[in-house]
């Protein structure tokens, strides 16, 4: 069952067709932006076990390299959501995409995908690589929980901006998918527009 709130973000994505890039030397990825509609709007975030080879211990949204298989960055956001969490992919209907950006630092060009789920999933994390799953109501994801990039937060400064929700700290690619995400529902007036930064360049994946 559709609500408003996710027709209106589908009609903001529909409008801004995602530009794809790609860059000689790095590989594809696909990330699912998975918001469950109720109690409230709320993203889905997962904590990444510590003995990964990327992004060790950090917040991700479900994704993953894109396989020869696939067939799209949609088929591959969803593949990965299923294998890190156990999201059934018949209850994701998806929105549309973002911009592909690079994270130069891992070697990745990044496809956003965007799925609606109905309904609050029944998830299984993979212990491999899914220490913890986080449901984040998006209308917490405000400036008061922003940090600009070069914040202390205990005996660590991080080099990007940043949400830190209950404790949990929402930097790097993650944050910069969030920002992204945010300025979407901004333009389709179902949130505020998160205050500019500095932190990421004008490059595909980041609209001012």
């Amino acid at each position: 069952m559709s609500t408003d709130f996710e027709e209106r973000l589908r009609a903001v994505v529909d409008a801004t067709p995602a530009q794809e890039i790609s860059l000689h030397g790095t590989r594809d990825a696909a990330v699912l932006i998975p918001i469950v509609a109720v109690p409230e709007p709320t993203l889905i975030f997962t904590v990444r076990t510590d003995h990964l080879p990327s992004h060790k211990g950090q917040i991700s949204f479900p994704g993953g390299s894109i396989d020869p298989g696939d067939g799209s960055p949609e088929a591959a956001a969803v593949r990965e959501a299923e294998e890190e969490i156990g999201l059934d992919p018949k209850a994701v209907r998806i929105l549309g995409r973002f911009d592909d950006f690079p994270t130069y630092v891992t070697g990745y060009v990044v496809s956003p995908v965007v799925g609606w789920i109905d309904e609050e999933p029944d998830l299984v994390p993979n212990p491999a690589e899914v220490a913890e799953v986080l449901l984040v109501p998006i209308s917490h994801l405000v400036d008061d929980i922003r940090r600009e990039p070069g914040f202390i937060e205990g005996d660590r400064t991080y080099p990007t901006e940043a949400w830190v929700w209950n404790g949990h700290i929402i930097w790097g690619v993650t944050a910069r998918v969030v920002r992204v995400f945010l300025e979407h529902l901004a333009a389709a007036e179902l949130g505020p527009r998160p205050a500019g930064t500095g932190v990421w360049p004008d490059l595909p994946g980041y609209r001012r």
